[in-house]
Parts: structure tokens; sequence; C-alpha cells
């Protein structure tokens, strides 16, 4: 979860492509109505960034926009960030805490991760969205609040309303206006523009390097399982690695110089989102031995979260197969 902070002026999201093209129409399109959107991908395509773009590009561009990552808090952390609590609700609450929804007023508040969120939470969220008003823990009062909601998820709600693990009438009320951000392997066009981006990010001022030709292809031709995300830390490890000023094959990670899909990651196989990620997070597993916290860092998600996954993908076994692997094999 990140602060509150006013955010102002052109937030461009980089891509000529067809399906970049679209997303900034559809953006363009609704930033203005305060309709509540959801913002649907893989991990890591940047739903966040279509987020800020569609506050930014609203009416309450100059209040409040407030990030909460629902996955990385369990069921009470997450409610009391939300709605706060009064003095003396429960021990240790030695003052008023205004909740999230609060310090979003008038501005915008991003739920990422909504998939991730209790069934007791999904009920409360939607009390907010039908009526603008919430309770704090310990308070028979209604606060009323006027927030746009924007959420993020990288799963199937569809699917989990038929499961029972998301609110039907829930989903409903968060799919007024869905955005789906497409993968990068879908756009490839864009690659070129987004690794001279992060490059030119991320280089000091008066020293940017550049791609060869060679280290542009492989970029090109890499399927990116963990998305723009991936593509961010491959460029930052190369401007580190890199001697001249150029950025060459050699110093691109071991994965991108492969120039196509890591073994066991065939593309050209028709799978869902969820056996994509299925897929990734075994050979994640496989490449650091199991080690579950340098995964989450990689996946940039909690451990929490990642066990929950785990658990869901039925790969607890998988980390431990390869913690008990003898080195070199």
């Amino acid at each position: 979860m990140r602060n509150k902070r006013k955010e102002g002026g052109p937030l461009d999201i980089i891509g000529q492509s067809a399906g970049i093209r679209r997303i900034k129409e559809l953006v363009a399109k609704v930033a203005s109505t305060g309709h509540t959107v959801l913002v649907l991908g893989e991990s890591g395509v940047g739903k966040e960034l279509v987020a800020r773009s569609i506050h930014r590009q609203s009416l309450r561009h100059e209040r409040p926009f407030v990030v909460v990552d629902c996955g990385m808090l369990n069921e009470n952390l997450l409610q009391n960030e939300l709605f706060g609590h009064q003095k003396g609700a429960f021990t240790g609450a030695t003052a008023l805490k205004h909740g999230l929804f609060e310090v979003a007023d008038t501005g915008t508040l991003f739920l990422d991760e909504i998939g991730e969120v209790s069934l007791v939470l999904q009920s409360k969220l939607l009390r907010v969205l039908e009526t603008g008003t919430f309770r704090r823990l310990g308070s028979t009062a209604d606060v009323k609040v006027d927030v746009r909601l924007v959420a993020a998820t990288n799963r199937d709600l569809v699917q989990m309303s038929r499961e029972g693990t998301f609110r039907e009438d829930l989903f409903y009320r968060l799919n007024v206006f869905p955005v789906v951000v497409p993968p990068l392997r879908e756009r490839r066009d864009d690659i070129p523009l987004l690794a001279r981006h992060f490059l030119k990010r991320s280089s000091p001022p008066g020293a940017e390097k550049t791609l060869s030709v060679e280290a542009l292809e492989l970029l090109k031709a890499y399927p990116w399982p963990g998305n723009i995300r991936e593509m961010q830390n491959v460029v930052e490890s190369a401007l580190i690695i890199a001697e001249g000023t150029e950025i060459q094959a050699q110093d691109l990670p071991v994965a991108v110089r492969g120039a196509g899909p890591r073994p066991g990651l065939d593309l050209s196989e028709e799978m869902s989102l969820e056996e994509l990620e299925r897929r990734y997070i075994s050979l994640l597993l496989e490449r650091f031995e199991g080690h579950r916290a340098r995964v989450a860092r990689v996946l940039q998600i909690s451990e929490r979260n990642l066990y929950r996954k785990l658990r869901a993908y039925h790969l607890e076994d998988a980390g431990a197969a390869a913690r008990r692997r003898p080195p070199g094999r």
C-alpha cells in the first residue's frame, strides 16, 4: 500500500500497438465519467499505470489517488486500513484512525488484487459501492464518502463467482467498465519503445546507454512471462552489467539470451492465464531452488500471496523438491 498523493499532468501509457491504442481510447472515454472501472490482465502488465492514467485524466485529478494492495494484508488488517477504527475499538486502539476510503474522499481509490479479498470484506465493499457509506470499526455512525473506485485483478472473477469465492453482485458492481490490458507477448511492437523508456529512466543523467541490434532482437523474441515488470528488471540489470555505452547480447540474462520460451513454457500452446502463471511460478521455483522469498520478489508479491498461489496450483511439493535437489543437478 502506498500513501495518498495528488496526481497531475499527462501520464503516458507507453506503446503504439493496436492493443495499447485501444487501452488509451478506453481510458480517455471513461476517465471523465466517474464510473467504477475494473482493470484486468496478467501480473506485471501495468494495471496500476492504467488506473493512474484514468485518475489523471478525470475531474478528480487534483484530489488524492490512493493505492491499496489487497493481497499484501490479511482480512483484519485490510479492513482496518480501508475503514479505520474508533478510539478504544480494540486493545491498542489509542486514537481514532481514518480509513483509506476517507483518505481518498473526493479522489480515487485503487484496489489492486481485488480477487484476494475475503467474502466478509467483499460484502463491506459492496455496501460502500451501493450507498457511499461505511462504518469504522467500533462505531455505530455511518461515514459518507465520495470516492471513485478502480479495481484490478489477474484472476478470473467470473469463474470465482461460479465457485462461490467472489460475490457475483460485487463483480457486477465492479465490472461497470472493464479494461483488459494485453500481455507483452501480444504487443511485441511496443518492446523497443518500452526498452528505450526504461533505459532512459534508469540511466544516470547524461550517460544514457543504448541497445545493440542483437540485444534488441533478443528482447523482441523473448516471451516475457513476467510482462513489463520483468522487462524493467532485465533492462536495469543489463545497465549495471554493460561495460560500454551500448548494451550487448551477453549483458542480458541467460533466459533472454535463449531468444525464445523457457523450457516447459511453450507459448505456441493454447493455455489459460492461470496455467501460464502456474508454469512461470514452477520455473522460478526451479531457478531459485525452491527459495520462496526470491520467487516472491521476482513476482513482486508478498510471500503470503505466493503461498496461496502455490497451494492453488498444487506447487508446494515442487518447491520442496527443488530445495532437496543436490547442487549441479
